[in-house]
């Protein structure tokens, strides 16, 4: 898995470089209040885009994965998911394209109509890139997916932003669209040269259709409440606040507190397949081993970054967004709860996937929902949204907390408690270095890298990171 790692974190770094391009070339382009409406629009038919485009082909990348050298059913299972996919596709595109006005009516905004109308064609064409991605997960092509994850950010960047500078907000809309059609044509011939020999294969194999559908449904459930969850506080902002700057505000917030969660994106893919098998073949033991290593190094890097973020908000969002997104600032340190434990439940709900407790993680998700909802009805209102970005340290600590308690229930398998109160301490001591260094508009960075470089230097001489870590990630999984 090392090597596969390095290269999908490659891949996820590159993307989310682009991505956070695209984020603070939209915000400077179109301005706190059309950014903010884009997010809300974009982000709502995301949520979508990733329920269909994720539901079907995950589940197929579950199949796929149990049946690795198989190249009969691999084709077969590949024809039905493409069958089923393209009929959700259809169906789900027509009805939010019809139900537009209802949706701006819901945020209480009819200029949203033809936004939502034009967004609606996203749908379809982030499902069909999806496919292939997952497809290459199913087949353990980690270099194919990082192929498309790099391409996926750079045509995003290079669509939408092209769009939002000629055509504002309607063109970043169309380019959103673009970007994902584009990368569906690479997607396929990356399928043809590095798999020719799965499209020679002639097979009269049959795969059931409910062994997809079994699996799919429940994981579509937990997509939808997820992906729901991470964009609910921008909801209740726009419909409590009617204030679209600040839903330009509290997004840009949110981006940075969550750029350690993309960037474990990786592991989240890479731990799907392998727990997949593993659970398939019963090993637990080899299970209990891999999540006892991802734990541990989780903690020992979430934590100390969360506290760099803290420290540095103001330039960091001066930097990224502009001196008008500094409100943003305020609500970054007050966010990090969604940056250490928002970033474990994620990776830890691709441990719960792949071993077929979708259920357990959706039931998670809602909690973390109904919490949200409940309390941010009460707060939001009279606090702002500074209660808002609390609020979410909140409830994401919740999941967190919830998923290492199942992971600990079902695999034995923790943090340990000297691990757990070092990483904390000297987390913590980075303050004290961190007042008597530079913190300008760019040296800060310096700063940064300076105290993330003694955090480590800390972290080896202490014993927590081993030689011996690195050469036991490089035997095969």
């Amino acid at each position: 898995m090392f090597h596969s790692f390095l290269f999908l974190a490659f891949a996820e770094v590159v993307f989310n470089i682009a991505n956070y391009i695209l984020q603070i070339g939209q915000a400077r382009l179109l301005g706190e209040v059309d950014y903010g409406r884009v997010t809300l629009v974009v982000g709502f038919i995301t949520m979508l885009t990733i329920l269909v485009g994720r539901g079907v082909p995950t589940a197929m990348s579950k199949r796929l994965s149990e049946y690795a050298n198989d190249l009969p059913m691999i084709k077969a299972i590949r024809a039905k998911a493409a069958f089923l996919q393209f009929f959700i596709i259809i169906v789900v595109t027509s009805i939010i394209f019809l139900s537009s006005p209802l949706l701006a009516t819901a945020f209480k905004d009819a200029t949203l109509t033809p936004l939502f109308r034009l967004a609606s064609f996203m749908i379809p064409a982030f499902a069909l890139s999806a496919f292939y991605v997952q497809y290459f997960n199913g087949l353990k092509d980690f270099t194919g997916m990082g192929i498309l994850k790099i391409g996926r950010g750079i045509f995003r960047v290079s669509f939408i932003l092209l769009g939002a500078y000629f055509y504002g907000i309607i063109g970043a809309i169309v380019g959103a669209i673009i970007a994902p059609l584009t990368l569906s044509f690479v997607g396929y011939f990356i399928d043809r040269i590095r798999h020719h020999d799965l499209h020679k294969t002639r097979t009269q194999t049959a795969f059931p259709k409910k062994h997809l559908l079994n699996y799919a449904g429940s994981f579509m459930i937990f997509l939808f409440l997820y992906e729901f969850f991470v964009r609910t506080d921008l909801y209740l902002i726009k419909f409590f606040t009617q204030n679209d700057a600040l839903v330009g505000y509290y997004n840009a917030a949110l981006s940075l507190a969550l750029i350690p969660y993309y960037l474990m994106f990786a592991l989240s893919l890479l731990l799907f397949p392998t727990i997949s098998t593993l659970s398939k073949q019963q090993n637990r033991q080899e299970i209990r081993t891999l999540l006892t290593n991802v734990l541990r190094f989780l903690w020992i890097f979430l934590l100390p970054i969360a506290v760099l973020f803290a420290l540095y908000a103001p330039q960091i969002v001066s930097l990224l967004f502009g001196a008008r997104f500094l409100p943003s600032a305020e609500l970054l340190p007050l966010m990090l709860g969604g940056t250490v434990f928002g970033t474990f439940f994620y990776v830890l709900t691709g441990v719960l996937n792949g071993a077929n407790h979708t259920r357990i993680s959706a039931t998670i998700v809602a909690v973390g929902i109904f919490s949200s909802i409940v309390l941010n009805s009460y707060f939001l209102p009279r606090y702002g949204i500074v209660a808002t970005a609390l609020l979410f340290s909140f409830t994401t600590t919740l999941l967190g907390v919830l998923s290492l308690i199942i992971i600990y229930k079902l695999y034995r398998v923790t943090i340990a408690l000297k691990t757990f109160l070092i990483v904390i301490i000297l987390a913590s001591l980075l303050i004290i270095p961190a007042r008597f260094l530079p913190a300008g508009t760019w040296s800060f960075i310096v700063s940064g890298l300076f105290l993330f470089g003694l955090y480590t230097a800390s972290i080896f001489a202490l014993g927590l990171i081993k030689k011996s870590d690195f050469a036991r990630t490089k035997t095969p999984a």
